[in-house]
């Protein structure tokens, strides 16, 4: 016997279903298995004398901070302008907090640090993104399976 119109129909809304419900684990794995990261940016206003910065980490605001940065950021500034960096840190683990510290380096060798401007950031575990995109898998694809069910038993 043949499969009919509407078990050919339903067999797709299972396949079709199937395929977003493996989307949706495939963008949590992904996403739990993606390296974290921290974008740190800051501006100068102006840069008279300096020969660059250090990045400093804790993982307390009262901690000890260490320097994260190989070598000295170089400045791009100038004694009448300022410039704007950004510094990727890759060496965290999602769901901890981390505290930053700046410094800042003369071309003389002195330095200063910014202890009053120190701000931390909570690196997510998964992003906002990865929630709504697997969500919304997750629930196409249970609504064309249940769909598929349904056409099934008529």
């Amino acid at each position: 016997m043949e499969p009919t119109k509407s078990q050919n129909s339903s067999n797709w809304l299972f396949v079709i279903g199937s395929l977003w419900l493996l989307l949706a684990a495939w963008l949590l794995y992904y996403q739990l298995n993606q390296s974290a990261s921290i974008q740190v940016e800051w501006n100068t206003a102006t840069e008279l004398d300096t020969a660059g910065f250090n990045l400093y980490r804790s993982p307390a605001a009262d901690g000890e901070f260490m320097r994260i940065n190989d070598k000295l950021i170089p400045s791009r500034g100038d004694g009448v302008s300022g410039a704007s960096y950004t510094y990727s840190d890759k060496s965290i683990t999602g769901g901890e907090t981390y505290y930053y510290l700046l410094e800042e380096v003369e071309l003389d060798a002195s330095t200063n640090r910014y202890e009053s401007d120190i701000f931390s950031y909570t690196v997510p575990v998964v992003t906002w993104w990865a929630v709504v995109l697997t969500a919304v898998s997750l629930l196409a694809g249970l609504a064309l399976i249940l769909i598929g069910i349904r056409e099934h038993k008529t």
